[in-house]
């Protein structure tokens, strides 16, 4: 037989092997995943022809339920952050300035009809809190039955077997952390005083101080975790949604549980993914350090209050719910 004939078999099968490729499930990786750390690119905008004008998407492609609840998650940050940057001033800077809460207080009534008028402040922050909250829950839900109807898995065994749930990132981690933080400040703060009193327009840097002379434990502690907490949620969201990816969930090789782990995916951190990382971090730190200077070096240092109005703060400090009496 010639010889020719018999290098053909053996031709074919290296140019199979050849072209054969290692390929990841593209279901499960083709969209980045935000409770991880990644962020949805910026959509390229279309444009109308002959006139040359650019429509922005705002990152709503609208091709995947993923695209729009990411869009929600997003910008419904846009509104608190504005309160963020004011409540801050407040808080904390202006306290600093002046080192007198009284002095203080005159600037915190300037700027409380911004977002305390009736219907701006749920416009500014509960709303986009609500709606930040839950577009994320969806996101997880929607990737979870995304990842458990590609593998097969029916029973909720199965997909626990699995580990279809996304791995929380310590972004992930602190929003949730932080969430029933803040609906305890806004039960003392805000419906505490409503339902007492009939409003809060009482309620200032005195009230606070007040609180913190009546329990200085309980609310020194409440307040460093809401503080830090707050602050690095802040700003590890932005550093995310600027593509800064330094809270992206760590993924190693054989985890146990982890589908991830049994496709033999692993995440290291670059050079500059590490520099990022401590530049934002220290950034956090340095915020959460300011903010807490002002808030329990000079808010938290200025005693009770006297008369009718302390009178009044120890009335509404006792009628919160459940540990009013310690308070």
């Amino acid at each position: 037989m010639p010889s020719h004939t018999l290098s053909e078999p053996e031709d074919i099968d290296a140019k199979s092997i050849l072209s054969l490729q290692e390929l990841d499930p593209s279901p499960v990786h083709d969209v980045p995943d935000v409770e991880s750390g990644e962020y949805f690119p910026r959509a390229t905008s279309p444009t109308l022809h002959g006139a040359g004008i650019s429509i922005p998407k705002l990152g709503l492609s609208g091709h995947r339920w993923d695209s729009w609840l990411t869009g929600i998650q997003k910008y419904a940050t846009y509104p608190p952050t504005v309160f963020f940057i004011l409540h801050l001033a407040n808080t904390s800077l202006i306290p600093l300035v002046t080192r007198s809460v009284p002095a203080s207080e005159t600037y915190l009534l300037l700027t409380r009809p911004v977002y305390q008028a009736p219907g701006l402040e749920h416009i500014v922050l509960t709303i986009p809190i609500l709606a930040h909250i839950a577009s994320g829950i969806a996101l997880r839900n929607t990737r979870a039955a995304r990842r458990a109807r590609l593998y097969g898995a029916e029973t909720r065994a199965q997909r626990n077997t699995l580990y279809f749930w996304p791995q929380m990132s310590l972004q992930t981690r602190t929003g949730y952390f932080v969430a029933p933080l803040i609906g305890f400040h806004v039960w003392v703060n805000r419906a505490t005083p409503l339902i007492v009193e009939g409003g809060s327009s009482g309620v200032g840097l005195g009230y606070i101080a007040h609180g913190f002379a009546r329990s200085p434990v309980f609310w020194n502690v409440f307040y460093f975790f809401f503080v830090t907490a707050s602050v690095w949620h802040f700003v590890g969201g932005w550093a995310t949604w600027m593509g800064w990816r330094v809270t992206t969930a760590r993924k190693e090789r054989g985890q146990k549980g982890s589908l991830d782990g049994y496709l033999g995916f692993t995440e290291t951190k670059s050079k500059r993914q590490r520099k990022m990382w401590w530049v934002v971090n220290g950034i956090a730190a340095a915020g959460a350090a300011l903010w807490l200077g002002g808030a329990l070096g000079v808010v938290g240092r200025a005693g009770e209050g006297a008369g009718w109005e302390a009178k009044g703060w120890n009335e509404m400090y006792s009628q919160v719910p459940i540990i009013g009496k310690w308070l």
